[in-house]
């Protein structure tokens, strides 16, 4: 099953009527595609911080520790 894609109101911080998207797996059979996976627990947010798409250090600092 598909996801849903990004919102058409351009909410990017745990928007409603999101979808999974493709089952974790290391066989996509797509050229330049190693593997498809799933970087959170589906419906688990880790809050909203930031801007969408940037890197935030203190966030990625905080989820390592």
């Amino acid at each position: 099953m598909p996801g849903a894609g990004a919102p058409s109101d351009g909410a990017w911080c745990g928007p409603a009527g999101r979808r999974l998207g493709r089952a974790p797996t290391p066989g996509t059979g797509e050229t330049g595609i190693d593997a498809c996976l799933w970087v959170g627990l589906p419906g688990e947010s880790d809050g909203c911080r930031g801007a969408p798409g940037a890197f935030g250090p203190s966030c990625a600092y905080d989820l390592a520790r």
